[in-house]
C-alpha cells in the first residue's frame, strides 16, 4: 500500500533540475532535444498561470521528462499526476519520491477512486497557479504516432473543479489543452536496425535466415517465429494459411479472455481491445494498492495472496500492450525508420524483456488550441455524461491531429525494400 504523495513544489529544486535535465534525458532516454514551434509556445504561455490541464499522448517512458523540459522552454512550472507505481520502482525510491514531489508531482492509483489525488487535482485547478500534466491514455502505449482511447476521468476532474468554483461563487476559465509528442530520430539509423535484427535472429531463429532477405522480410520472419512460440505456450492451434494479423488477433483475444475470466470482468463484445487492456491493468493496480488498514490480519493475508496472483498477470498484460498491439501492415502504412524501429523495439521487449536498441531522437511537441470548459459548463450541468464524453473525444482527436502534422525529415537514403 502506498500512502498518497502530495505535490511539494520547490522552486529552487525545480530550477536546479531544469539546469541538469538535458544531459540526464539525453543519457538515460536518448532524447537529444525538445522541438517546440512558436505557435505552441504562445499557446502555452497564454495558460501558464491559469487553471489548465495539459493532455499529452503517452507513448514513451521519456514523456514525463519531455514535459518537464517543455516547462523549461516557457520558463514555467507544472504539476504532474503520476502513477503510484512510479514512486515504488527501482533503486533509491525514497530519493526519487522526494524529487518527484518537489518538482510538482503527486501520486494517483490508476483505476481506483483515489480521493486524495482527485481532491488535490481539484484544489490545484481552483488555485490555478500552474498547469497540471495528466496523461489521458492512462498508461504507456508505445505507439509513437497513434493515440489510444482517452479516459474520460481527466475531463471529469476539470468539471468537478468547476463545480467547486461555482459553489464558491468564483467561476473562472478552466482549460483543457491537447499536446502531441512525437519522437523523430536524429539521423539515419540503418546500422542500428541491422544490428537489432541480427541480434533477434540469433536469439530466436533455429537457423540464420538467408542473407538475401530484405529488412522487412527479416522483421516479418522474426515476428512470425515469436507468434509460433506464443501460440505453443498458450496451446492455440491455427491453420497454416492463417494470416499473421488474424493470428495476432486470436492470441490477443485468448489472453484477454483468460485474465478477464479470472478477474470476473465482463466487457461488451464491441469494446476496443486497448480499453480492455487498460481496464485489466487498472483492476490489478486497484487491487495491489488497495487500502488495508481497516482489515483484519486474516483479511490482509488473503489480500496479499490474491495480490500475488494478480501481479503475475502483469507479464501477459505487458505482452498485450507491447507485441500484439501492432499488426502486420503497421510498418507498411507509414514507411519510415521511426515505425520500423518502433516494431523492432517491441520485439526486443518481448524477447529480451527490454529494448536494447537506443538511438538519439528529438522530441517534437505541438500544442493545440485550449478548450475553455467554463464556456460549456451550463451544458455540462444539463447533460453531464454526454458533455464529458464529447470533450474527451475532442481532445483525443486533437492530439492525434497534432501528431499527424509532425513528420520526420529524410535522413539519408534507406531502402527497407517494402513489398509493393
Amino acid at each position: 500500500m502506498l500512502d498518497f504523495r502530495p505535490p511539494k513544489l520547490n522552486p529552487l529544486i525545480v530550477r536546479l533540475t531544469k539546469a541538469l535535465a538535458r544531459p540526464i534525458i539525453k543519457n538515460n532516454q536518448k532524447v537529444s532535444a525538445v522541438s517546440v514551434d512558436d505557435k505552441s509556445r504562445q499557446i502555452l504561455s497564454s495558460v501558464r498561470n491559469e487553471s489548465a490541464v495539459l493532455v499529452p499522448n503517452h507513448s514513451d517512458y521519456a514523456d514525463a521528462l519531455v514535459m518537464f523540459l517543455l516547462s523549461r522552454e516557457i520558463d514555467a512550472a507544472f504539476n504532474y499526476m503520476t502513477a503510484s507505481e512510479i514512486f515504488l520502482e527501482g533503486r533509491f525510491r525514497a530519493w526519487k519520491s522526494f524529487l518527484i514531489q518537489r518538482l510538482g508531482g503527486y501520486s494517483v492509483i490508476r483505476g481506483s477512486v483515489d480521493r486524495d489525488a482527485f481532491r488535490t487535482t481539484r484544489q490545484l485547478l481552483q488555485t490555478g497557479e500552474r498547469p497540471i500534466v495528466i496523461f489521458a491514455e492512462g498508461g504507456l502505449t508505445r505507439q509513437n504516432d497513434t493515440v489510444t482511447p482517452f479516459e474520460s476521468g481527466v475531463v471529469q476532474l476539470c468539471f468537478w473543479a468547476l463545480d467547486d468554483l461555482h459553489k464558491a461563487n468564483q467561476l473562472k476559465p478552466v482549460y483543457a489543452v491537447p499536446v502531441g509528442i512525437k519522437y523523430i530520430y536524429d539521423q539515419n539509423i540503418w546500422s542500428d536496425i541491422e544490428l537489432a535484427l541480427s541480434r533477434l535472429e540469433l536469439e530466436i531463429l533455429p537457423e540464420i535466415p538467408p542473407t538475401d532477405l530484405q529488412p522487412y522480410e527479416r522483421l516479418r520472419l522474426i515476428g512470425t517465429k515469436i507468434m509460433e512460440v506464443l501460440e505453443k505456450e498458450f496451446r492455440i492451434n491455427v491453420d497454416s494459411e492463417t494470416t499473421l494479423d488474424l493470428r495476432i488477433n486470436i492470441l490477443r483475444e485468448e489472453i484477454l479472455q483468460r485474465i478477464e475470466t479470472f478477474m470476473e470482468i465482463k466487457v461488451h463484445p464491441e469494446t476496443d481491445f486497448r480499453k480492455r487492456i487498460r481496464l485489466l491493468k487498472n483492476t490489478i493496480d486497484a487491487e495491489l494498492f488497495k487500502e488495508t488498514e481497516e482489515l483484519s490480519e486474516y483479511e490482509r493475508k488473503v489480500h496479499r495472496q490474491r495480490s500475488e496472483i494478480f501481479r503475475q498477470f502483469y507479464i501477459d498484460i505487458e505482452r498485450l500492450t507491447n507485441f500484439i498491439t501492432i499488426y502486420e501492415d503497421y510498418v507498411i502504412e507509414e514507411r519510415s525508420q521511426e515505425r520500423f524501429m518502433d516494431v523492432v523495439k517491441r520485439l526486443e521487449n518481448e524477447v529480451f524483456g527490454q529494448a536494447k536498441t537506443q538511438s538519439l531522437r528529438t522530441a517534437q511537441i505541438r500544442v493545440g488550441q485550449p478548450r475553455n470548459l467554463t464556456e460549456i459548463y451550463n451544458s455540462y450541468c444539463q447533460n453531464k455524461r454526454e458533455v464529458v464524453q464529447e470533450v474527451t473525444l475532442d481532445l483525443e482527436s486533437s492530439v492525434q491531429d497534432l501528431i499527424n502534422t509532425m513528420t520526420a525529415p529524410i535522413k539519408g537514403q534507406i531502402d527497407f525494400s517494402f513489398p509493393a
